[in-house]
């Protein structure tokens, strides 16, 4: 079963937006709870505690309808096991939950939480899964497996190599016996089978985003996506004969004036004595994983192609998308985007490996038609798109929410790193893997 989703935006009481942001600041400079040591009593979010939370963030957002200066409250998160699990879950892991949620409109106490968190609850349009059979237990149970088999090489840099090579030999010629060999070959064909079985529904998306959306629509939309694919031999002969491509730009230059080039935004001071520990106003490059929060406007004329595309990318994502790995980009945990304030809105929200910038350059080299097919009809993007790259930064950072807290289950992982590990623990012969590594 793969991994769920749960995106909360619910109205924050006017008046209230301050206390709520100094509040979840506190959590979120330490969320690892820390500082409980020296006041049991603080409030804190308990994430730590949960074994079925992969990412969480709270963020406040913009609520530009019910004016200027008022904002909702953001809760996103992706957890192993149903909705109803996770609810319960994250209403015992808040030390004081009528604390946070009381700021909220339409919260009348934890008994009625399940039906505030359905009423103010958002589907993804489109949800991005890096591994759809990862859980965290076995995240966690692989990175400790790579870290008692680097102690071991650590500790003896002669003998652990050695010893490593020979259970890796073991597990070679184990490999080798008939029935290990067929039991190998079972596992394969399980796993090519399960790979067509996954993309089956294909042809059946398909035809409900060609009703939905009308068949011009969808046809555009998907020459937009498809623009730079051409690294994909099919895709490269698909847009040959089509004659699809996507427009140069309409200048040489960017059309960011040069004192406006992006850049990051102000850190905000530490507090307490974790003063190593940098809590930048939007979370970012602290740690080996990331997270970014967009939200952008939606132009009326492009709300039906932004829907087709959407639909696109989570067929892409569910059918199609190998083990860590989005078109290419092999740094993105989760991704999901949802359409909201009726169509008006578009939500983005990502975790990923590495620094802001490499981000957004890696999804500019690999996937540039589809960052135009996504933002394209945005309210004040660049005229030129993604293609102009300084300039479409400048836009994603006018319209970045900074995230109060930023919680990982497993920080410093990258998808590579899992990769590796989930290959380490397949190739280890099982009584090694469950002894001590």
């Amino acid at each position: 079963m793969p991994p769920g989703s749960l995106i909360l935006l619910a109205p924050i009481r006017s008046g209230r937006e301050g206390d709520l942001a100094e509040l979840l600041q506190g959590v979120g400079d330490d969320v690892r709870g820390r500082r409980l040591e020296e006041d049991p009593g603080a409030f804190h979010i308990h994430f730590e505690r949960s074994p079925r939370i992969h990412f969480a963030r709270f963020a406040l957002v913009p609520d530009p309808d019910r004016g200027p200066n008022r904002h909702r409250l953001l809760y996103a998160a992706t957890f192993d096991g149903g909705l109803q699990e996770h609810i319960r879950e994250l209403a015992g892991i808040v030390t004081d939950p009528d604390r946070l949620w009381s700021h909220c409109e339409g919260y009348t106490g934890t008994d009625g939480f399940p039906g505030f968190v359905r009423t103010h609850r958002r589907a993804p349009h489109a949800f991005y899964i890096a591994f759809r059979d990862g859980s965290v237990e076995a995240v966690q149970r692989d990175l400790a497996l790579r870290r008692k088999v680097d102690a071991l090489v650590d500790a003896d840099p002669v003998a652990g190599p050695a010893q490593v090579e020979e259970w890796l030999a073991q597990a070679r010629r184990s490999g080798r016996r008939p029935f290990r060999l067929l039991l190998g070959l079972i596992r394969r064909g399980g796993t090519t089978l399960l790979r067509l079985v996954r993309a089956l529904p294909l042809g059946w998306d398909i035809v409900r985003a060609v009703v939905r959306f009308g068949p011009v629509t969808v046809w555009t939309s998907t020459l937009q996506i498809l623009g730079t694919l051409d690294r994909y031999r099919a895709v490269r002969i698909f847009n040959r004969l089509v004659r699809n491509r996507i427009p140069p730009m309409a200048s040489n230059h960017s059309s960011l004036p040069p004192d406006r080039c992006p850049s990051v935004r102000e850190v905000e001071p530490t507090r307490g004595r974790d003063s190593e520990k940098l809590p930048p106003s939007h979370r970012e490059d602290a740690v080996a994983q990331n997270q970014l929060t967009l939200l952008t406007g939606v132009e009326p004329e492009s709300l039906r192609s932004l829907g087709a595309v959407m639909a696109a990318i989570d067929s892409l994502a569910k059918r199609l998308s190998p083990p860590g790995s989005l078109t290419g980009i092999r740094t993105i945990h989760f991704v999901r985007w949802v359409i909201v304030d009726d169509g008006r809105r578009l939500l983005m929200l990502s975790y990923y490996d590495g620094t802001w910038e490499n981000y957004i350059d890696e999804f500019a080299e690999m996937i540039l038609s589809g960052l135009d097919a996504i933002w394209g009809g945005a309210t004040d993007a660049p005229p030129d798109g993604a293609r102009d790259v300084p300039a479409f930064k400048a836009f994603l950072r006018n319209h970045q929410v900074p995230a109060r807290i930023f919680y990982s289950a497993y920080p410093g992982t990258t998808t590579q790193n899992i990769l590796s590990n989930r290959e380490l623990a397949r190739r280890l012969p099982a009584h090694v893997s469950e002894a001590q590594g």
